[in-house]
């Protein structure tokens, strides 16, 4: 975790994806309902775990990292 710590900008370029991966999933499913199929929805499913990891991330980052202390 220290060489993710280390390189600062990485920390909102994932979070940016997460969310990015996150809304084009919610689009994705809201645009065609009638399309929505088990494994369409467990993904979307899984998808929406990203928004704790991203918070989790951005936390982390600015609690000054776990294995920094």
């Amino acid at each position: 975790m220290k060489w993710l710590y280390d390189r600062y900008l990485l920390t909102p370029i994932i979070g940016g994806y997460y969310m990015a991966l996150v809304g084009f999933g919610t689009y994705q499913i809201f645009i065609v309902p009638s399309a929505i199929n088990g494994p369409a929805a467990s993904a979307y499913v899984s998808l929406m775990a990203l928004p704790a990891v991203a918070v989790g991330l951005i936390k982390w980052r600015f609690d000054g990292g776990i294995s920094s202390k």
